[in-house]
């Protein structure tokens, strides 16, 4: 019995051992004590040093964030609730607790290889698969770039599947158990987008299963299935219901809720709130038609926005010729865009493997499996999806009316889903030709139509490869640059440019013909075994290697060696802090810092050091982004508005050294202050424009929709005083004194979704002042005033996600206990 177990277990050791293997080569300076320098890390530090800070001191994390934008919630940046039997326990092992990045790429190939073994294909062949989704270009992008979350969801995707398809297949206990845990996971990770993604992929798994229920009359299961899969759900989310209720609750007060757009005209008051992101701005990310070859030939579009280009290129060799050394043209040749796309930037091409792309095709032309038909509707349906604006009509329908579609953006995500359904459709088909295949004449027939449609592809490549001019969209820029530099010579700087065009046309010939190698050897692999030329375990040792070789090959060029850096030098070169920032370092009162030499509202590092005006944050509130909008962004700055925000000191650069300075502004109001008068307007949009000529020290502006919650109007004691007393971020302590009544204005970000005032003890409401500040009314005399933030949305979640939490423990324990009721039961 035991020498059985071993057996069945090995071939799973053996994948266990390959995926760890392949990952600690792919990732090896890790284990050099390396580390990644991950730009979205690096600005997510930035984002989280004050909560690490108050962490430090508080043994805890708060909840709100002081550092970025004037403040908000720390929901998004980080989030902890106490549950000691939380599901995230078993992620390490999942990861088989390696290191990161290690860890990430392991954790996509053992949840593809769960698939694959519930699908019923060799170990082999889940091998093959796991690689080919696992190593899919964009997953190196994003581990390079720092998208983490986005990542480790997408490790828990295949996994999720596999265990509603067990349900589906009547295997009730493990399906429900694990579709709680790795719906729990994927959840857990906090990309929701990812997750979105997920749902939209298992609604079609549903509904080709639906299909086949119905077909076969198969009513009761059909119902049981669906009920046991939301039930299962259902608990995986509440697991995760302190961040779900969190995100939700904050998600009302953010952009992706909508922004204020104001009329234009000069008398106007009227409003309109957007509902969701705007859809230019939801879109901007959108791949196109032609760039969607990718898919088969990485660099179509020229591969990243930077860095593909090096000494061999024909823009190094043009400036060698002209005396530049080798070096420096060397260095210019690698910042050059090479891609020309639509897209504003990019990192990389979304490239799932030529192979992976024949295999596909194979397994559409070829599989008996009713399972082909929604995979290669997903697929369509995700490839469109990824178009964004450039299929308006199709994608601007689902942006209004797929629910909460319009709370995400970046379009070219949905590629997501089709690097799941190619390796996916690659299984399956190589189960059915390696083992299942009866008919070889007829193998020998789907394959050869499947390089007809192949070829077809390939030949439309080739005249897209020589009708393309290879231009990109802000090349009419690129050429004053180099007209510039050139010191208006146009015949050089033409010159460059021609260049650079014959390296965008050199990039995607060279890697068309590398798919076709690819392609033909793959081919030939296929048609060889059919021939019974080849022996199946070479036939699929051969697919393997050709797909990690394809894959991999193509995501050295974007993660490698060079991406990594030892962890004090990516501090210093970040978070060292500048003679300016020491300079301001030494006033330890509370105030706010506006750094005009970074791009101040995509900037997190500043937030490292300083309460800062500006930072970066995909889902800012609503009210901060109409102020950019409205306010900071135009040229000048409202400097009134400055003021009002506590903005003490202003970063500049030295034209002169070309570093940072510091420059005091004397006119910040400080923490908070009693206003001589306040002033009633009609909307949001009469307060925003009110802002645009107002004295913030005098005068507190209000929408007249909340007049009756202001009871002081006025301060007539000119020695009144306010004080901050001590800002703990989660609870503010102030103090008054005036003889007579008044209305006091803080220079805190109004969040009505969890913030209360007390003054002496007593609840008070909270005033919108001045369209994105608090405001209290305070009676004559001694006060004391606090501030708490205790949003409800995180406490009463709390024991639901760890009741949630502890069901799925248990559903764990009971399918392992009915498993070996079911081993015990059955005849030796």
């Amino acid at each position: 019995m035991k020498n059985v177990a071993l057996k069945n277990l090995l071939p799973h050791i053996i994948a266990i051992v390959l995926f760890a293997i392949v990952a600690v080569l792919f990732s090896k300076p890790t284990l050099e004590g390396k580390v990644l320098q991950q730009s979205d890390v690096i600005h997510w530090r930035g984002m989280a040093q004050d909560l690490i800070q108050y962490k430090d001191t508080h043994g805890r994390y708060p909840l709100w964030n002081n550092n970025l934008f004037g403040g908000m919630p720390a929901y998004q940046i980080i989030l902890t609730a106490a549950n000691p039997v939380s599901i995230v326990y078993a992620h390490p092992l999942f990861m088989l607790f390696l290191p990161k990045p290690i860890g990430y790429f392991f954790l996509l190939c053992i949840s593809f290889y769960f698939l694959s073994q519930v699908v019923k294909t060799n170990y082999w062949i889940g091998i093959a698969g796991s690689i080919g989704y696992a190593y899919a270009s964009f997953s190196a992008i994003i581990v390079a770039a720092g998208h983490d979350t986005q990542m480790l969801a997408l490790g828990y995707v295949p996994a999720l599947v596999g265990a509603i398809w067990l349900i589906y297949e009547k295997k009730y206990w493990w399906g429900t158990a694990l579709t709680a845990l790795f719906s729990g996971l994927l959840i857990a990770q906090n990309h929701l987008q990812i997750a979105y993604y997920f749902i939209i992929i298992a609604a079609f798994v549903t509904m080709g299963f639906i299909i086949q229920w119905i077909k076969a009359k198969d009513y009761k299961h059909l119902v049981k299935a669906l009920i046991l899969t939301f039930i299962a759900g259902a608990i995986g989310a509440a697991c995760n219901l302190v961040t779900l209720a969190t995100t939700n609750d904050y998600s009302k007060a953010t952009m992706r809720n909508g922004t204020l757009n104001l009329d234009t005209a000069a008398n106007a008051t009227s409003t309109r709130k957007t509902a969701g992101l705007p859809i230019d701005y939801a879109f901007n990310w959108s791949y196109g038609k032609a760039e969607s070859f990718t898919l088969l030939i990485p660099d179509v579009y020229g591969g990243a926005s930077s860095g593909e280009l090096n000494a061999d290129s024909h823009i190094a060799k043009m400036l060698q010729q002209k005396g530049v050394p080798d070096d420096q043209a060397a260095q210019f040749a690698e910042s050059m865009p090479s891609y020309w796309g639509n897209q504003p930037f990019t990192s990389g091409p979304v490239y799932l493997g030529a192979v992976l792309c024949l295999l596909f095709i194979f397994g559409i032309v070829y599989l008996k499996t009713p399972h082909k038909w929604w995979l290669l509707i997903l697929t369509v349906v995700a490839l469109l999806m990824s178009w964004g604006k450039n299929f308006m009509f199709f994608n601007e329908f689902l942006f209004n009316h797929l629910p909460l579609y319009n709370k995400f953006r970046v379009p070219t995500m949905t590629l997501v889903i089709p690097q799941f359904t190619f390796p996916f459709v690659a299984i399956l088909v190589l189960q059915q030709l390696f083992f299942d295949t009866k008919d070889k004449a007829f193998a020998i027939f789907a394959l050869k139509k499947t390089l007809i449609i192949t070829g077809a592809f390939f030949v439309l490549a080739i005249l897209l490869y020589f009708s393309f001019d290879y231009a990109a969209p802000a090349d009419a820029n690129l050429k004053t640059y180099f007209t510039q530099l050139t010191q208006g010579n146009t015949t050089e700087a033409n010159s460059i440019y021609n260049a650079l065009v014959s390296d965008r046309r050199s990039l995607f010939g060279a890697d068309l013909l590398r798919s076709i190698i690819f392609v033909v050897l793959a081919a030939a692999t296929i048609f060889f075994y059919l021939k019974n030329k080849l022996k199946v375990t070479y036939a699929i040792a051969a697919i393997v290697i050709l797909i990690a070789a394809d894959n991999i090959s193509i995501d050295r060029r974007y993660f490698s060696e060079k991406n990594f850096q030892d962890e004090e030098s990516i501090d210093d070169a970040y978070f060292k802090p500048s003679a300016a920032d020491q300079q301001i370092l030494k006033d330890t009162s509370y105030y706010r810092v506006l750094n005009l030499t970074q791009d101040v509202f995509n900037d997190a590092l500043t937030s490292y050091h300083f309460h800062s005006v500006g930072g970066y944050h995909p889902a800012k509130l609503s009210i901060v982004e109409d102020l950019l909008n409205f306010q900071l962004r135009k040229q000048p700055m409202n400097r009134q508005v400055l003021n009002m925000l506590n903005t003490k000191y202003i970063i500049v650069n030295n034209p002169a050294t070309n570093k940072p300075e510091v420059q005091l502004n004397p006119e910040a109001l400080g923490p908070c202050w009693f206003v001589k008068t306040v002033q009633f307007v009609n909307g949001p949009a009469a307060v925003m424009k009110a802002l645009n000529n107002f004295t913030p020290k005098d005068t507190a502006i209000i929408d007249a929709a909340q007049q009756s919650l202001v009871t002081y109007t006025n301060t007539t004691d000119t020695a009144a005083s306010i004080q901050l007393v001590k800002n703990d971020n989660d609870i503010i302590h102030y103090t008054s004194n005036s003889s007579s009544n008044g209305f006091a204005v803080f220079s805190e970000i109004y969040y009505n979704r969890g913030w209360k005032a007390y003054i002496d003890g007593k609840e008070v409401p909270i005033i919108q002042t001045n369209y994105v500040l608090r405001g209290l009314s305070i009676p004559a005399g001694k006060h004391e005033i606090v501030f708490e933030f205790k949003p409800a949305s995180y406490y009463n979640s709390t024991k639901i996600a760890i009741g949630a939490s502890a069901l799925v423990w248990i559903l764990i324990i009971a399918a392992i206990v009915h498993s070996f009721r079911l081993k015990n039961s059955k005849p030796e």
